[in-house]
C-alpha cells in the first residue's frame, strides 16, 4: 500500500466517525464476537456485551472485568488505494483516468472502525449494574469534487471522523425469563475534517492535508435491550441503540435496531444476527448486515467461527470469522478475500 494506505492506517488510530446525519455499521465492541461473526445480541453475557444489548449484563451474576478490550476493523469497499494509485500511475491513458474518477465517486468508501474499552459489572439492589470506559474511533475516506473529462480530471479525497470517547453506565433487571436493560452514554468527541487533492501531487502526505477543520463536541445517548429465554434451548435479544438520535454538533445518529437468536446446545451455542432496516454514512454506503456463528467450548479452550455479510452495499463481499478463548484471554479476527476487508482484536477478561 502507497501514500492513501498510510493515511487510512493513521486516521483508523486517530480519528471516528463521518460528519452528517448517520447510522454506522453496528460496532464490533466485543473479542468473542468477533470470532462469532458478530451475533452477539442473544449470545453475550456480562460487562463486556453491553454495547450489543445492555440486558445481556443481567445473565451474569459474577463480578466481571474486561480490561482491556481492543478491536480495529477496516473497509476498502471499493478498492480505493488501488484506484488511486492506478490514477497516479505515469501510464495510464486518460480515458481509464476518466473512468476510475467516475468510479471513485460513484461506488463508495473507505470505512475504518476502532474501538478500545475497560469495564466492570456487578451486582446489588436486585439489579445488575456496569460501568464502561471507551473509545471508539471510526471514519471514512470518499472521492468528492470530481470533474473527469478528456480535458481535465480533478478529484479530492474527503476525511470525516470523530474520536468519541464514552462513560456507559449499565443496568439490567431480571423477571424470570426476561431481562430488560438500558445504557446511557456520556460522549466527548473531537470531529475532525479534512480533504487532499488526489490529482495536484501524487506525493501529497498526511501533514500536507488541506482544508483541515477540528471541533469539540457532547452528547447523551440512551441504548435500551431486551433478553429473554423463549424455549429451554433458545435466546431472544433485541437491542435499539442510539434511541434518542443524539447530536454531536452537525453530526446526528440515527437509531440502530437488531434482533439475535441463539442456540444453547452441549459445549455448542450457534447464534445468528440481523439488522432490522439499513443505515448509510454521508457518502452513500449503506449498511444492513447478517452475521451467524458458532462457539465450540472445550473446557479449557473455546473454538470459534462465524461469517456476516453488509447486504446494504452491493458487491460486499462474504466475512470469515475465528476466533479463540483460552481462559481469561480472547483473540479473534475477520478476513474478506476479495477486497480489502480486515478486523482484528483481543482483549483480557476476569470473573469472580
Amino acid at each position: 500500500m502507497k501514500r492513501l494506505a498510510v493515511v487510512t492506517i493513521i486516521l483508523s488510530l486517530c480519528l471516528g466517525v463521518a460528519p452528517g446525519a448517520m447510522a454506522l455499521p453496528f460496532p464490533i465492541t466485543d473479542v468473542r464476537a468477533l470470532g462469532m461473526g458478530g451475533a452477539f445480541v442473544a449470545a453475550g453475557e456480562g460487562i463486556s456485551a453491553v454495547q450489543y444489548n445492555p440486558a445481556l449484563l443481567g445473565k451474569d451474576s459474577t463480578v466481571g472485568v474486561s480490561l482491556p478490550e481492543m478491536v480495529l476493523r477496516i473497509e476498502d469497499n471499493i478498492g480505493m488505494v488501488d484506484l488511486i494509485d492506478e490514477f497516479n500511475d505515469p501510464g495510464t491513458i486518460p480515458t481509464r483516468k476518466i473512468a476510475i474518477l467516475n468510479e471513485l465517486e460513484d461506488a463508495g468508501s473507505v470505512n475504518i472502525t476502532g474501538h478500545g474499552s475497560v469495564g466492570a459489572g456487578f451486582g446489588a439492589f436486585g439489579l445488575s449494574m456496569g460501568i464502561t470506559y471507551s473509545d471508539h474511533i471510526s471514519g471514512v475516506v470518499f472521492a468528492d469534487n470530481v470533474t473527469a473529462t478528456l480535458l481535465t480530471q480533478e478529484a479530492t479525497v474527503e476525511f470525516r471522523g470523530i474520536d468519541a470517547k464514552q462513560i456507559i453506565l449499565s443496568g439490567a433487571k431480571s423477571f424470570g425469563d426476561f431481562i430488560i436493560g438500558g445504557n446511557v452514554r456520556n460522549i466527548d468527541a473531537t470531529t475532525y475534517s479534512y480533504s487532499e487533492d488526489i490529482t495536484a501531487d501524487p506525493d501529497i502526505g498526511l501533514s500536507e492535508i488541506t482544508d483541515g477543520a477540528e471541533g469539540s463536541e457532547s452528547a447523551l445517548a440512551v441504548d435500551a435491550g431486551l433478553f429473554m429465554n423463549l424455549l429451554p434451548l433458545v435466546d431472544v435479544g433485541v437491542i435499539a441503540k442510539d434511541i434518542n438520535g443524539p447530536k454531536l454538533g452537525e453530526i446526528k445518529f440515527d437509531p440502530r435496531y437488531r434482533i439475535g437468536v441463539a442456540l444453547n446446545l452441549p459445549m455448542i451455542t450457534i447464534a445468528a444476527d440481523y439488522d432490522v432496516g439499513e443505515n448509510s454514512v454521508e457518502d452513500g454506503t449503506e449498511y444492513q448486515e447478517w452475521a451467524v456463528g458458532a462457539e465450540f467450548d472445550l473446557w479449557a479452550i473455546a473454538l470459534r467461527a462465524g461469517m456476516s455479510q453488509n447486504t446494504g452495499q452491493s458487491g460486499a463481499p462474504t466475512m470469515l470469522h475465528l476466533g479463540v478463548g483460552l481462559g481469561f484471554i480472547d483473540i479473534g479476527a475477520a478476513y474478506a478475500e476479495e477486497g480489502d476487508y480486515y478486523i482484528a482484536g483481543a482483549n483480557l477478561s476476569l470473573g469472580f
